[in-house]
């Protein structure tokens, strides 16, 4: 008697399972109809959110700065490796700093990824114009947050400018340590 109640049960509870599963599933054509309407409509609400996402995106460009760091009023000091900290005139970049900020933009790329990562921000760039007006050793003082490759391009398009006009300390050509950043950031593209 208690076998053939608990086989009553478990066979109810079945049952019960069946008829939940098909209720919610829907049996009948019209709510298949419906439900198929519904899901249709949730998406084409998501593919519509997925294209307003991405045009909103798109709708972002990359921007290019810089601004040469002013001379300090700090010591002169020469290193080991005879770089002046400053000097009596600072190095110049041929056409001065707005030729400097048109060279970085013109050879400098902005990565679409990185636009649309929206990663914005500052890399310090510093490095030594020689007494010729060679530009060596540029280096990344921050900026590893926005990532290597923005890092990299922008040490890259370091190494590769044209001389520089050297700086002088007594009337003579040193070589020179300098600092620019190079700001990283979105603006709207339709500006």
């Amino acid at each position: 008697m208690k076998q053939t109640t608990s086989r009553l049960v478990h066979g109810s509870v079945i049952m019960a399972l069946i008829f939940g599963m098909m209720a919610c599933n829907g049996t009948d054509s019209s709510d298949k109809t419906a439900s198929n309407s519904t899901t249709d409509t949730m998406s084409a609400a998501k593919t519509a959110d997925s294209a307003a996402a991405v045009k909103a995106k798109k709708k972002k460009k990359g921007q290019l700065s810089i601004a040469m760091a002013k001379a300090d009023s700090a010591k002169m000091v020469k290193d080991a490796h005879g770089v002046y900290n400053r000097a009596d005139k600072e190095p110049e970049f041929p056409g001065g700093e707005s030729a400097l900020s048109a060279y970085i933009n013109k050879n400098l790329t902005y990565p679409q990824s990185a636009i649309d990562n929206g990663t914005t921000g500052t890399v310090h760039v510093t490095f030594v114009v020689d007494e010729h007006g060679k530009v060596m050793d540029p280096q990344a003082m921050d900026g590893k947050n926005l990532g290597d490759d923005l890092v990299n391009q922008t040490l890259k398009v370091f190494s590769n400018m044209p001389m520089w006009t050297p700086g002088l300390v007594h009337g003579k050509k040193v070589k020179t340590r300098l600092e620019v950043p190079v700001t990283f950031e979105l603006t709207d593209a339709d500006q």
